[in-house]
């Protein structure tokens, strides 16, 4: 018999609506409405970069771990809202987690292991009317509510075949010393750049004192260090950040304005010779 995770009535929200428009606190009404207050909310971050499914995708496998067995994700990066794209439920070994299926979930449901997914498609979970532009409200918050109150993922509609969920890879490795192609899948606030490689890279990759960074039309040196903070300020580190990603960082600097990168380009990394 298989122990099913007990939800804890606890729902942690991610989007991409920023906090300018009333989107989020739209979405916590419905939440607080149907669960009558018994549900809580925490907001992890809606500030993650508009349409951007990879930074979205990111944060939410960066982050879920940190949160008790039982907690409901209700993830929200969605610009195939409307279309065909399924809306998900997804049970995990110790979590739930609701949202798009385009691959916004897929690191993390993948990590922590499928137990069973279904497609939100009951018609009598939704808020009606359905509109066509705003799931986040209609379909996904009273979905993920339905989950914290504990209420069973069957009841949500019919079941998917894990296999067949959209699929998304954050990380690659690297077996040998050399040059590497990285994309960038994540660049936060103080511009420093996350990269969507295994952290067994950084030992690969800094067999020397420093690695050179091609970005674009630039090629700068960067120093291989265990944290940013022990550089001069102004220059380039490479290092490992406090989620496991290798990341490039500037001291007291932004390392994205420095190369001229965003999320979803890549650069080269090999290890500096001579």
């Amino acid at each position: 018999m298989i122990l099913m995770v007990k939800p804890n009535k606890l729902i942690v929200y991610m989007s991409d609506f920023g906090v300018q428009d009333p989107y989020v606190g739209i979405v916590h009404g419905v939440i607080e409405r149907l669960s009558s207050g018994k549900v809580k909310v925490i907001d992890l971050t809606h500030e993650i970069k508009a349409f951007s499914i990879l930074s979205g995708a990111y944060i939410l496998y960066t982050s879920y771990k940190w949160f008790p067995p039982g907690t409901v994700f209700l993830a929200v990066v969605d610009p195939g809202v409307g279309t065909e794209r399924k809306a998900v439920a997804v049970e995990t070994t110790n979590y739930f987690f609701v949202g798009p299926d385009n691959g916004l979930l897929w690191p993390s449901i993948a990590e922590d292991g499928v137990m069973r997914a279904h497609s939100i498609e009951n018609s009598d979970v939704f808020l009606k009317p359905v509109s066509a532009s705003f799931h986040g409200r209609d379909v996904f918050a009273p979905a993920a509510t339905l989950l914290a109150l504990g209420v069973d993922i069957t009841t949500l509609g019919p079941k998917v075949d894990p296999n067949k969920l959209v699929k998304l890879e954050l990380k690659q490795s690297c077996k040998e010393e050399g040059t590497i192609t990285a994309k960038v899948v994540h660049v936060d606030r103080f511009g420093n750049v996350a990269l969507g490689l295994e952290e067994t890279c950084y030992k690969t990759l800094c067999s020397s004192e420093g690695v050179i960074v091609d970005a674009g039309d630039q090629s700068v040196e960067a120093k291989c260090m265990r944290v940013f903070s022990l550089a001069k300020p102004g220059e380039l580190v490479f290092y490992v950040n406090s989620l496991g990603f290798p990341e490039l960082a500037v001291n007291l600097g932004s390392a994205a304005e420095l190369l001229g990168i965003h999320v979803g380009d890549q650069v080269t990394i090999k290890p500096r010779t001579g």
